[in-house]
This record gives structure tokens, C-alpha cells and sequence, in this order.
């Protein structure tokens, strides 16, 4: 349960995703700095397995990984989780095809399906897009929104799809403020709430040669309270 969009600029790229997820989830840390392998990144932290949804490293590269239900049980628990699969894949990796690469090399039966948008400073057509079934790894084009919903998936993507392109520009301002819309939250809604899930938070990273800037609004539970703003830079 996640959306995802992006611009592309001449110095570098912005990313823009909400995460949906069950209200029985624990509260995440917002992005802090990290490393691995030499590298550093910036991303933020599931509270119960320790991965993210969504990383950039000192390459400029960023990796945004959405649930895909379409072939799988929403209730079914995975081995491993795939928000550790990006702590994997973005070590040292320079450029959105060498992740790709490193990704058709890895062994995935332990993860549930996904889709995974791969960045870097050198695409400006879009990310790379890939998708994971449980059997076959494949390639998408990068067509906007990039959306899932483990609730009435075909229903809830129509919804957000046409919500899109009503859209006068895709502009940042105007990408922003599509994931943070403050009308009022259904199932639906790109800033979603239902009974039993919510967006716990909307991310607008700002990716250029000289440095990452996160910016990072957490959602109270029921989105019942104003949010909490939290900032994140990485100093290229």
C-alpha cells in the first residue's frame, strides 16, 4: 500500500512517496544517516524488521520498493523482509542499472512479489522498473503513478490513476501536494485512512550532485493529530 512519483530536473531528480501500511505496525524511525560496505546513505526504518521502503545513497542513487499484490496473499508472511532486500542492493552500487544487475544476480524466493523504482543522477527519463512475482523477475515501463493496494487494488489504483491525471502539471509543488492532500482520508485517497491501515508517512526526497535532502512528515495514528516534520541531509 504505497504511491510513488518523481521529477526529473537538469541538476538531479526529486522523489515523492507515501507508505501505507496496518495500524498494528510499529512507529518507524524517520531518515537518519547510515553506512554500508564504505557507503553512506540516508533512509528511514521499519520498527518491526529493521528495513526501509525507501534509501538513497552517496551516489545519488535511490531505491523506492512498493508491496505488489496482484499474485500473492496479503496476509501471507514472507522469509525475509523486502525492505531488507534494499539495504542489500544499495551498497556500493553507483548507478540504477548496476542495482538492476546486482538484483537479476540475487536470489529472491525468499521475499514476497514487490515492484522496485531505481534512480540515479544520470536518468532522465525515469527510474528503472522492476517486478517481482514470485517466479519471474520483469521489467516495467516507468509510467506514473507507481501505485499498490492490498485492499481492492483495482478499485483503489483507478481511483489514484484518474486522481493523477487530473493533475494541471507534474511539477514538483504540484506532485507534493497530490501525496499530502488534505481532504478528507478514505481507502482510496493517495493520503489514505481505513479501519485497519493508514499512511504513516510522505517523503520528498530532493536528489542533486551535491547533496540528498529528505524531507519527512509522519503521520499521527488515525491521522487524528497534526503531523510531525523531520528533515534529513546528506552532504555529497
Amino acid at each position: 500500500m504505497c504511491s510513488l512519483t518523481w521529477h526529473h530536473r537538469q541538476n538531479g531528480y526529486e522523489v515523492f512517496f507515501n507508505r501505507d501500511e496496518k495500524k498494528t505496525r510499529g512507529r518507524a524511525s524517520p531518515p537518519a544517516p547510515g553506512g554500508k560496505d564504505g557507503v553512506r546513505h540516508l533512509c528511514p526504518r521499519d520498527a518491526d524488521a529493521g528495513g526501509t521502503w525507501l534509501l538513497a545513497n552517496e551516489h545519488g542513487v535511490t531505491l523506492a520498493l512498493l508491496n505488489f499484490w496482484g499474485d500473492s496473499d496479503p496476509d501471507a508472511r514472507p522469509a525475509r523482509s523486502r525492505g531488507l532486500l534494499l539495504c542489500d542492493l544499495l551498497a556500493a552500487q553507483s548507478s540504477a542499472s548496476a542495482v538492476v544487475k546486482l538484483l537479476h544476480d540475487t536470489s529472491l524466493e525468499d521475499y514476497g512479489s514487490f515492484t522496485l523504482a531505481v534512480f540515479d543522477l544520470a536518468g532522465d527519463q525515469g527510474p528503472l522498473v522492476v517486478r517481482w512475482n514470485r517466479g519471474t523477475l520483469v521489467s516495467l515501463p516507468p509510467a506514473m503513478p507507481l501505485c499498490s493496494s492490498s485492499f481492492l487494488p483495482e478499485t483503489v489504483l483507478d481511483y489514484r490513476e484518474r486522481s493523477f491525471k487530473a493533475l494541471r502539471d507534474q511539477e514538483p509543488a504540484t506532485l507534493w501536494n497530490w501525496h499530502r492532500r488534505e481532504e478528507s482520508p478514505t481507502a482510496c485517497t493517495v493520503r489514505m485512512n481505513r479501519p485497519d491501515a493508514q499512511t504513516w508517512s510522505s517523503s520528498r526526497v530532493s536528489v542533486t550532485r551535491d547533496s540528498i535532502l529528505w524531507h519527512y512528515v509522519e503521520e499521527m495514528p488515525g491521522l487524528s493529530a497534526p503531523p510531525e516534520q523531520h528533515e534529513a541531509i546528506l552532504k555529497l
